[in-house]
C-alpha cells in the first residue's frame, strides 16, 4: 500500500487594507462641496421662512379682525379702544388708570389704548396680572418677522405695578416688541369745532363738555399732537363701525406697527392711562414726523424706525418706500401693502370727513395733492 505523500504548502497572507486618513485636500474638498450646497439652498430656505412669516402674519390679522368683527356685533357697532372698551367712562368708573392695575381679569386691557386683550384674553387664557398680561399679549399676537425684543420701559407716570413690569424685563424673559397698531385717528371722539388750537376729543365747547361729564363723569383722555398737527376728525364722529366712513373696505382697523423711542431703542409705556398713543395706537401716516412710520422722524438712525414697522423687503427693491406692511381694514380684508401705497391714500387713516389742518411734513407722494381744508373722502 503506497503511501501518500503529504507535501506541505506555506500559507500565504493577504496584506491588511490601507487605512490612510483624510488628506487636507479631501477636507477641503468636502467643505467646499458643502459650502456649495448651503449657498444652493440658502435662497430656498429663506424665501420659505420668509414665506412662513408672512402666512402667520397673515392669520394674526385674520384673528384681531374676526375677534374685533364678533365685538362690534355683540357691542351696538363700537369696536375696542380707548373710548369703549378701555374708558373707564363707559362704565362710570373714575377717568384713571387704576383699574388696569395689578391683578384684574384676563381681557382687562392692559392700559387704555390696548384694543386686542379684550378681543382674545380668554381665548389665549391670560394672566390677571397687568405686567405678566402685558408679556403673553405680545408673546402671542405677534408677527414672527419682528424678533426684537423691548429695550427699556418707558415711565411717565410711575404706576403702582411698576415693580411687576421691572421683575418681568430683568427676570421674566423681557417683552417682545409691539407688532400692530390701530390709527388713533379712529380710536378718538371726533374734533369739536376747535377755533384756535384743538386736541381730538378733548371738548372746547361747554356744552359738549357739560354733557360728557354728566354722561361719563368727564371726558375720553386722548392725545394732542401728531395727528391733531395735520387733521382734525369730524366733530360728531364716535369709533362705531358705521361711523368710520362710507367704505369700511377702504378704512383701516390695524396695521403692521412697531412702537419706537429713538436712538435704535424701543420701549414699552408703563403708564395704564397714557394721554399718549401707548403701546397700542399710532399717529396720522401721511405724517413723515410720526414714530412709527415717517421717514423723517428725528431720532431714528437709518430710518430704523420704519424698517421695524414695515417689516418686509418689496419685491422690486427694500427701499423704504417699497417695504411692505400688512394692512386689516374695517371689512375684514387683509392686504399687503407698498409704504409708498400706504402713504399715498390719506383717507385709509383717518375717518370720512377729516379735514386737512396742515400739509407740512407730509409725505412726498401727497405734495401738491391736498391743501389746508381739504376733506377726507
Amino acid at each position: 500500500m503506497k503511501k501518500r505523500a503529504i507535501t506541505h504548502r506555506p500559507m500565504t497572507h493577504q496584506s491588511a487594507p490601507s487605512r490612510r486618513g483624510f488628506s487636507l485636500t479631501d477636507v477641503l474638498a468636502a467643505t467646499a462641496a458643502v459650502g456649495i450646497a448651503a449657498a444652493i439652498a440658502q435662497p430656498a430656505i429663506t424665501s420659505f421662512r420668509s414665506t412662513s412669516f408672512a402666512m402667520t402674519n397673515m392669520n394674526q390679522h385674520r384673528l384681531l379682525a374676526a375677534q374685533q368683527g364678533l365685538f362690534i356685533a355683540a357691542n351696538d357697532g363700537q369696536f375696542t379702544g380707548p373710548t369703549t372698551s378701555g374708558w373707564p367712562g363707559q362704565n362710570g368708573l373714575p377717568i384713571d388708570g387704576d383699574r388696569f392695575v395689578g391683578n384684574t381679569t384676563s381681557t382687562t386691557p392692559v392700559q387704555q389704548q390696548d384694543w386686542i386683550t379684550p378681543l382674545v384674553g380668554d381665548m389665549f387664557g391670560f394672566s390677571p396680572n397687568r405686567a405678566l398680561r402685558t408679556k403673553q399679549l405680545f408673546d402671542t399676537i405677534r408677527d414672527p418677522a419682528l424678533q426684537r425684543q423691548n429695550d427699556t420701559l418707558f415711565v411717565n407716570n410711575a404706576a403702582e405695578d411698576l415693580s411687576d413690569f421691572v421683575n418681568v424685563l430683568k427676570n421674566g424673559g423681557g417683552f417682545h416688541a409691539v407688532s400692530y397698531l390701530s390709527p388713533a385717528a379712529f380710536q378718538f371722539w371726533g374734533t369739536p369745532n376747535p377755533g384756535t388750537g384743538f386736541m381730538p376729543g378733548v371738548p372746547v365747547e361747554p356744552s359738549e363738555t357739560e354733557e360728557w361729564f354728566k354722561q361719563f363723569g368727564g371726558s375720553p383722555n386722548n392725545y394732542g399732537g401728531a395727528f391733531a398737527s395735520t387733521i382734525k376728525t369730524p366733530s360728531g364722529y364716535r369709533p362705531r363701525i358705521d361711523q368710520v366712513g362710507t367704505s369700511p373696505a377702504e378704512k383701516v382697523q390695524f396695521a403692521d406697527g412697531t412702537r419706537y423711542l429713538q436712538g435704535n431703542l424701543l420701549d414699552i409705556e408703563v403708564n395704564p392711562a397714557s394721554n399718549g398713543f401707548g403701546n397700542h395706537t399710532s399717529g396720522f401716516l401721511p405724517w413723515e414726523g410720526e414714530t412709527s412710520y415717517g421717514r423723517s422722524f428725528n431720532f431714528s438712525p437709518n430710518q430704523e424706525n420704519v424698517r421695524l414697522s414695515v417689516r418686509r423687503p418689496g419685491i422690486r427693491s427694500d427701499a423704504i418706500e417699497d417695504r411692505v406692511l400688512y394692512v386689516s381694514f374695517f371689512d375684514g380684508s387683509t392686504r399687503p401693502v407698498s409704504l409708498s401705497t400706504a402713504k399715498s391714500r390719506p383717507d385709509w387713516w383717518a375717518p370720512t370727513g377729516s379735514e386737512w389742518v396742515s400739509v407740512g411734513a407730509i409725505a412726498p407722494e401727497l405734495e401738491g395733492l391736498v391743501q389746508p381744508g381739504d376733506l377726507l373722502p
